[in-house]
C-alpha cells in the first residue's frame, strides 16, 4: 500500500526541500542572525546557508565545502572564507537549530516495529570521534590513553538519543571525551520524547544515574530498561508471577558517601540467554513498568535486544556518511559544529529513507541505508545541474525513477537473525579472541529466572 503523504515532501525534492521539513528556513534564518556575528558588509551567503551548506557537505562522497556550498547555492566562494564564517558561528546555534529539527518520525500505525506496546523505542548510547591532530585541537583535547602508550589523535565524544526502528536522531550532545559519556547524557533528557521506552547499556545502570535520568524527564511519561551491573545490591519488596521481582534501590548523595538521597522503586528482571554457540550468559535489568501483565519480563528482555539498533545507527554514521571517523575541523569548535552537521545530516536521510519506504510500501529497515544514501545522492546531484533549466514537470518524472530505482536497487531482504559470535581479532580487554569464523544457527533463548 502506497503512502503519497511523505512522497509529496520529496516532490520538489532538492536538499533544501527536506530541510524545510525539519526546521522552516524562516525560523533556521532566524537562529542564525540571533546568533551570527554583526557582518560590516553584505556576505555573500548568509549565516543560514552556511549552515546547510556545512549540511549538505556532509552527506557528499566526496569534495570541498566550497564545492558543495556552491552546488547547493549557486554562490562561489573560497574554501578560506567558508573557515572563516564558520569560525563565527557559535555551537550554541547548532545545539538550537538540533533542538528545533530533531523530532520523533515514527507513527504507531505505519511503523510498529518502531513501538513496543505503544512505547515509541529510543536508544541512549555514546561514541567517540578522533580530531585531527592540529595545534589548537592539541591546545584543546589532551590524547587519550590506550593500551599501547597514547593514542594517535585527541578524542571528541557524542552521546545521543536514537529513535530505534527509523534510526531517526531525537536529540545529541557533543564534547570532549574528558567529559565522560554521563555527564553530556545529562543534556538529553529533557529531549527525551513524551511516552518513551528509554533503553540503555550497563553503562547508564548505575541508581545514581537512573535517578538522574529519571529527575530529568520529571513531568513526562516516560519508562526505562536498563542493563545492571551483578554488583549492585537492592532489597527485594515484592516477588512477581513472572520471576521478576519488585525492589528497593537505594540512590547515595554522593559516590563517596553513606548518605542516602532518596530510594527507587523499580522492577528487576534476571534472565539466562543461551546464544546460538551454546554459551549461556546471565543478564540483569531494570525498569519503571511495574505491571507484570501488562508488560512481562520475557517481552522486555526481548526489547532490550532493539538497542543493536543504535549501534546500527553509528556504524551507518561512521562508515557510510563519513566513510571515517576521523573530523576534518581544526579546531575543537568546529569539531563540535561538525557532529552537529553530522547529527542533523542523518535526519535528513531519515526523512528520504522514511518516505521512500511508505512509497514502495515496506518497513523502513528493509530500505538499504547505504543504498538509500547513495540514489539520494545522485538525486540532489541531477537537481544540482538542472537547476536553472527544471521544470515542475521535469522535477516529478526525476522524482518517480528516483521510487523506481529505491524499490530495485534498494530493497533489502527480511533480516536474519546475528548467526556469528561477538569477539575481535585483537582483543584490547576481556574479549574473546576471534581465531577463525564460526557461524551458528542454532535459536537463541532466554529463560526468565527468579531473584534469590
Amino acid at each position: 500500500m502506497e503512502c503519497t503523504k511523505p512522497a509529496k515532501r520529496l516532490s520538489g525534492a532538492e536538499f533544501l526541500t527536506v530541510m524545510n521539513e525539519l526546521i522552516p528556513a524562516s525560523r533556521l534564518a532566524t537562529l542564525c542572525a540571533e546568533h551570527a556575528p554583526v557582518a560590516r558588509t553584505t556576505p555573500k551567503l548568509a549565516a543560514a546557508q552556511v549552515v546547510t551548506g556545512l549540511i549538505y557537505h556532509q552527506l557528499q562522497p566526496a569534495g570541498t565545502l566550497g564545492r558543495h556550498a556552491w552546488q547547493l547555492h549557486g554562490v562561489q566562494m573560497s574554501e578560506s572564507a567558508h573557515a572563516q564564517r564558520r569560525a563565527g558561528l557559535p555551537v550554541e546555534l547548532f545545539d538550537e537549530i538540533m533542538a528545533e529539527a530533531l523530532r520523533p518520525l515514527a507513527e504507531e500505525a505505519r511503523h510498529p516495529e518502531a513501538f513496543y506496546r505503544g512505547w515509541r523505542l529510543v536508544g541512549v548510547d555514546g561514541t567517540e570521534w578522533s580530531a585531527t591532530n592540529t595545534p589548537a585541537i592539541r591546545a584543546a583535547l589532551p590524547k587519550a590513553a590506550s593500551r599501547r602508550l597514547g593514542s594517535a589523535f585527541a578524542k571528541v565524544r557524542l552521546v545521543s538519543l536514537v529513535e530505534l526502528g527509523l534510526h531517526q536522531p531525537l536529540a545529541a550532545v557533543a564534547g570532549p571525551a574528558s567529559e565522560g559519556e554521563l555527564t553530556l547524557a545529562r543534556g538529553l533528557w529533557p529531549r527525551v520524547p513524551e511516552h518513551s521506552l528509554v533503553i540503555a547499556d550497563r553503562g547508564f545502570g548505575t541508581p545514581r544515574t537512573l535517578y538522574e535520568a529519571m529527575q530529568g524527564c520529571a513531568g513526562r511519561e516516560v519508562a526505562w530498561l536498563v542493563r545492571v551491573r551483578k554488583d549492585i545490591k537492592v532489597e527485594v519488596v515484592e516477588s512477581l508471577p513472572d520471576g521478576s521481582a519488585v525492589v528497593a534501590v537505594p540512590v547515595k548523595e554522593h559516590p563517596n558517601t553513606r548518605r542516602l538521597a532518596t530510594t527507587l522503586r523499580l522492577r528487576e528482571i534476571r534472565a539466562v540467554l543461551t546464544g546460538r554457540d551454546g554459551q549461556r550468559h546471565a543478564l540483569r535489568w531494570w525498569t519503571n513498568l511495574l505491571d507484570p501483565v501488562l508488560y512481562p519480563a520475557a517481552e522486555l528482555a526481548e526489547q532490550y535486544a532493539r538497542r543493536w539498533e543504535h549501534e546500527l545507527y553509528y556504524r551507518e554514521l561512521k562508515l557510510d556518511v563519513r566513510s571515517s571517523s576521523v573530523l576534518t575541523s581544526h579546531t575543537l569548535e568546529t569539531a563540535l559544529q561538525e557532529l552537529a552537521a553530522l547529527v542533523l545530516a542523518m535526519a535528513v536521510v531519515a526523512q528520504v529513507r522514511t518516505a521512500a519506504a511508505a512509497h514502495v510500501g515496506v518497513s523502513p529497515q528493509r530500505i538499504s541505508f547505504l543504498k538509500i544514501l547513495l540514489l539520494t545522492q545522485q538525486l540532489w546531484q541531477s537537481f544540482a545541474w538542472g537547476r536553472r533549466a527544471r521544470t515542475a514537470r521535469q522535477t516529478r518524472a526525476i522524482v518517480d525513477d528516483f521510487f523506481v530505482s529505491v524499490e530495485r536497487l534498494a530493497l533489502l531482504p527480511e533480516r536474519r537473525a546475528r548467526s556469528c559470535p561477538r569477539a575481535v581479532r585483537q582483543p584490547v580487554s576481556s574479549w574473546p579472541r576471534k581465531l577463525d569464523q564460526p557461524s551458528f544457527s542454532a535459536p537463541i533463548s532466554i529463560r526468565i529466572t527468579s531473584l534469590p
